[in-house]
C-alpha cells in the first residue's frame, strides 16, 4: 500500500477524494488534519496545558511484554467478555476495512482479532502514526544530549542541508515547532486545504530534505498549525543527523531493542523515482516490517513504518507508562507528558495537538492517539489502563474505525 503522496489524512473523520494513482496518496497518506491554531505560550519544552494522566504516577506491573504480550480472559482484567464479543460480528458488519482490533488493559492482551485473512505476524502500514514513533525517538536523543533542546533551530541542526538562499524564517525553526506542526511550512493535504503538489514536487526531488528546506514559508513559525508531513520528515533527518545513525538504527538501539519489537530484515527500500515500480510496490507489501527512505537514504518521517499490530501496541503502552518500560525511562516522562498535553488547538480533527500525538476525550476520559490515513489508530486512555489498536485496509478509504474505542472497547470496562 506504498502508492501515493497526495490527498490522504490521518485522522477518522473526513473522507478523501483523490482519484490520483494511490502511490500519489501515501507519502502523504497516514497524514492528519491541516490545522490552524496558536502555540502554546510556555517556553519551557517539558511544560504543557491540559489534563493527560501520561506519565503522571508510574503504575507497578507485573511483568512486561518485551518478550511477547500475555493473553488473559477479559473478565480477569474488569472487562466483560460478552461486550468485547460483539466485535467480532460487528467489526465485519459494520466496518468492513478493519483488519485488525487489538486492546491491551492493565499490560494483558485480552482482545485480539484479525480479518481479511491477516494474522497476528503480519505487518501494517501505519501511514502517520509513523509520526509518534519519530516522536519518541527525537525524545530519546534529548535524553541522550545528541540534540541539546527542542529550541535548537534547522539552520543549527540541518545546516549542511541549506540552501544559500533559504528562507531566513526557516532558518529559525525549532525542533519544538516541527512537532507541534507550526513551522509555517505550507500544508500538503489538499482535503485538508493543503497542496498535494507540495509533496509531489518533494518526492519527485532528487534530495528531499533540501528541497523543503528550499520552500518559502506561509506562516510566521509558531503562528498557526499546517499540517505538513515534510515536517516530520526534517525531525527523522534531525535525528539521523546528530545521533550519527540512520532512523532506523537508532530506533533499533534505543526503541525497539528495548520494547522486544524485532526490525533486524526489515525492507528498506530507497526511493529513487516515482512512482515505484509494481515489483518495489509489491516487496512493500509483502515485507512483514518495513520503513522506505529518501533518496538521501532518510527513512520517511511521515508515514510508511510497517509493524505488526502487537508491535505498535508496545508504543502505546510505553506512554501508557510514561515513557518507562520495565527498569528502564526509555523516553523522558517529561517529554512524554509534554507530547500527550495540547500544545494546539486545532479546528479541525479528533481533538488538539501534542508533539505529533492527537490528544482526545474517550466517552468523559482523557485521551492521545496515534492516527493514520485509512483507520489506522493507536490509542491510550490513562484513566481506564487501556490501549487500543486499530489496523484497516486504506484502500477502502473508510474513516470510522476509530469510533470502535467509543462505542464498544470502553463501554466494556467493567472496573
Amino acid at each position: 500500500m506504498l502508492k501515493t503522496i497526495g490527498g490522504g489524512r490521518s485522522g477518522d473523520r473526513h473522507p478523501t477524494a483523490s482519484t490520483r494513482p494511490r502511490w500519489t496518496r501515501l507519502l502523504v497518506a497516514g497524514l492528519g488534519c491541516v490545522l490552524a491554531a496558536a502555540c502554546t505560550t510556555s517556553t519551557d519544552p517539558t511544560e504543557a496545558t491540559g489534563t493527560s494522566q501520561a506519565a503522571a504516577a508510574p503504575t507497578q506491573r507485573d511483568y512486561w511484554p518485551t518478550a511477547g504480550w500475555r493473553n488473559v480472559a477479559p473478565d480477569q482484567q474488569g472487562m466483560d467478555p460478552a461486550a468485547l464479543d460483539d466485535l467480532d460480528t460487528m467489526v465485519p458488519d459494520l466496518y468492513p476495512q478493519v483488519r485488525s482490533v487489538l486492546v491491551v488493559r492493565r499490560g494483558y492482551l485480552v482482545y485480539e482479532r484479525y480479518w481479511q485473512g491477516v494474522d497476528a505476524d503480519d505487518g501494517h502500514n501505519s501511514f502517520s502514526a509513523t509520526k509518534s514513533f519519530v516522536s519518541a525517538l527525537v525524545g530519546i536523543a534529548l535524553r541522550d544530549r545528541h540534540l541539546q533542546s527542542p529550541d535548537q533551530t534547522v539552520e543549527e541542526l540541518l545546516a549542511d542541508h541549506l540552501p544559500a538562499n533559504a528562507d531566513p524564517r526557516l532558518r529559525r525553526v525549532t525542533v519544538k515547532q516541527l512537532l507541534t506542526m507550526t513551522s509555517g511550512l505550507a500544508g500538503d493535504d489538499s482535503s485538508l486545504g493543503g497542496d498535494d503538489r507540495i509533496s509531489d514536487r518533494m518526492a519527485q526531488s532528487r534530495d528531499w530534505v533540501r528541497h523543503i528546506l528550499s520552500r518559502r514559508l506561509e506562516t510566521t513559525p509558531g503562528a498557526e498549525f499546517d499540517y505538513s508531513s515534510a515536517s516530520s520528515h526534517l525531525l527523522s533527518a534531525i535525528v539521523a543527523d546528530a545521533t550519527g545513525q540512520a532512523t532506523l538504527a537508532f530506533a533499533r538501539a534505543q526503541l525497539f531493542g528495548p520494547l522486544g519489537i524485532v526490525t533486524d530484515d526489515a525492507h528498506e527500500p530507497v526511493v529513487r523515482h516515482w512512482p515505484p515500480t509494481q515489483a518495489e510496490l509489491e516487496a512493500y507489501e509483502q515485507a512483514p516490517v518495513a520503513w522506505p527512505r529518501d533518496p538521501q537514504g532518510y527513512h520517511y518521517g511521515g508515514a510508511f513504518l510497517k509493524l505488526s499490530a502487537r508491535d505498535l501496541a508496545k508504543l502505546g503502552y510505553l506512554y501508557l507508562n510514561g515513557g518507562r518500560w520495565d527498569t528502564t525511562q526509555v523516553v523522558p516522562a517529561d517529554y512524554v507528558r509534554a507530547s500527550t498535553q495540547p500544545q494546539s488547538d486545532p479546528p479541525v480533527g479528533p481533538g488538539d495537538y501534542g508533539y505529533q500525538w492527537w490528544v482526545t476525550n474517550e466517552t468523559g476520559h482523557d485521551s492521545f492517539r496515534a492516527m493514520g490515513f485509512g483507520g489506522q489508530l493507536i490509542q491510550v486512555i490513562p484513566h481506564l489502563d487501556l490501549v487500543v489498536v486499530i489496523t484497516s485496509d486504506a484502500d477502502q478509504e473508510r474513516h470510522d474505525a476509530a469510533n470502535l474505542v467509543g462505542a464498544a472497547i470502553v463501554p466494556a470496562v467493567t472496573g
